[in-house]
């Protein structure tokens, strides 16, 4: 099998990034599905660690019932095509068309629509913008989909459910180890506007033997998305009491401010220096609040359920 070039890994996150990775690594591909009437959420996390213990891995978050579940595969179980996603681990399937994962507890089958993906350039290959460039960074982010529909069924464990166009999102991670302390929200389930899909992270990011508090935060409205982040100059304001947090991020005209509210969730595992040793609590029933206004006219105010959630870490030290 060809391995892809650097350029085209660069331009296109979403494909397997670890070609040329022996230790230290992680990579996982984070898919959430939600759909309200049936009150499902939850989310597949694929991916793989390549550490002193390496392996594949394959984790699942019942966001209403608040349980996660870890399921671990030889190292050699994972394939990956090098021009698209598609990752496949063992028998189970991820891909920009299908999911396929079946064992004793879960059997998803579902259909996917195309994606809301990100308009890519050369100085934005992907949601991390010029920043994709750097080789040292800690983590790298990408955006897979913003906001798209799937069909089909899933049992999750005596429960069955027949999907027809819940609401689905995908993002991923790759790198060495998530930072020192971050904040983390998306929601694509709103009553009103069902393409309107919001995300925003605001993290700790080492930076030659120093540190910056970087964010990206991205609003997907009619079709076309929006991206407030530290490389396009935007601007920030971070506030968080107990679980509620709010978030206001400007640029020129736009202003897109988030309220969100933590509720019980599960604890993931997360990669440090390459292995799955450290833990994130994620919630998938959070409350989000959403207003977006362009030149002082509010174009949306709304409020979406089933919204995923992380605070992880000092989370103190992102309030500067």
């Amino acid at each position: 099998m060809t391995k892809p070039s650097k350029w085209f890994l660069l331009r296109n996150p979403e494909v397997y990034q670890g070609w040329n990775k022996s230790n230290n690594y992680f990579e996982g591909w984070y898919l959430k599905i939600v759909d309200p009437e049936q009150n499902l959420a939850f989310a597949l996390i694929p991916g793989i660690s390549k550490s002193a213990d390496p392996h594949a891995f394959v984790q699942f978050i019942d966001g209403v019932q608040c349980k996660a579940e870890y399921y671990r595969f030889d190292r050699k179980e994972f394939s990956a095509q090098p021009d698209k996603f598609e990752v496949k681990i063992k028998d189970h399937l991820f891909s920009e068309d299908r999911i396929v994962f079946r064992n004793q507890d879960l059997d998803i089958q579902l259909e996917q629509s195309p994606f809301a993906k990100l308009k890519t350039s050369l100085l934005r290959p992907g949601i991390m913008g010029w920043y994709a460039y750097m080789p040292f960074m800690q983590c790298y982010h990408g955006l897979v989909s913003m906001n798209h529909s799937v069909t089909g069924n899933i049992r999750i464990r005596d429960k069955s459910y027949s999907l027809n166009s819940a609401k689905a999102y995908i993002e991923k991670d790759w790198g060495v180890s998530f930072p020192k302390a971050w904040i983390w929200n998306q929601c694509n389930s709103f009553e009103y506007n069902q393409d309107l899909s919001v995300f925003a992270s605001v993290a700790h990011i080492p930076w030659l033997g120093h540190y910056f508090i970087g964010f990206i935060a991205a609003i997907h409205y009619k079709g076309k998305i929006q991206v407030f982040a530290t490389y396009n100059y935007s601007k920030r304001e971070t506030k968080v009491v107990g679980n509620h947090v709010t978030m206001t991020f400007t640029k020129g005209n736009k202003c897109l401010q988030i309220e969100s509210i933590k509720e019980e969730g599960a604890d993931l595992k997360s990669p440090l220096n390459g292995e799955m040793l450290s833990k994130v609590n994620e919630s998938l029933l959070a409350t989000m609040k959403v207003r977006y206004s362009e030149g002082g006219n509010m174009l949306i105010n709304e409020t979406g359920n089933y919204a995923g959630m992380e605070l992880a870490g000092p989370v103190d030290i992102l309030l500067e």
